[in-house]
C-alpha cells in the first residue's frame, strides 16, 4: 500500500511510459489519475499502454479521448472542481426523498460522503 505521494509518483511514472500525445490530450492532472484507476480496474483485459486501448476505453475511463488530436496546458490539476461538483450532487441528492423508489439516494450519497471525507 502506497501513501498519497508515493501513489502520485506511480501514476507519475506510468504516465511517463506513455505516449506524449496522452499527457497532451489530458485536460487535466486530475484525468491522469482517474485514467489511472480505469486501468488498474480493469488491467486483466487492457493493456498498461493506454495509447494501446481503443477510443472506447479511453472514453469509458474519461468521458473524452485525450488522443483525439487536442491538446491543453492545464492551469490547475481539477481536483477541486471534482469535489465542488460531487458536494453540488450530494447537496441534490439529499434534498430530495428518493428517485425512483424510495431512499434511492441512499447509496450514492454514502458513496460521495466516503470519497469527499476520504
Amino acid at each position: 500500500m502506497a501513501n498519497a505521494r508515493e501513489m502520485l509518483g506511480v501514476v507519475e511514472s506510468w504516465l511517463g511510459d506513455q505516449d506524449e500525445d496522452l499527457s497532451f490530450g489530458l485536460r487535466n492532472a486530475f484525468d491522469a489519475l482517474r485514467l489511472y484507476d480505469y486501468w488498474l480496474s480493469n488491467e486483466a483485459k487492457l493493456s498498461e499502454m493506454a495509447d494501446e486501448w481503443s477510443s472506447e476505453d479511453r472514453i469509458a475511463a474519461l468521458g473524452y479521448d485525450p488522443l483525439n488530436g487536442n491538446s491543453y496546458q492545464a492551469t490547475l490539476c481539477g481536483a477541486a472542481d471534482a469535489v465542488n461538483a460531487m458536494s453540488s450532487a450530494r447537496t441534490l441528492l439529499d434534498s430530495v426523498a428518493f428517485i425512483k423508489k424510495e431512499n434511492d439516494t441512499r447509496k450514492p450519497i454514502k458513496m460521495i460522503d466516503s470519497v469527499l471525507a476520504g
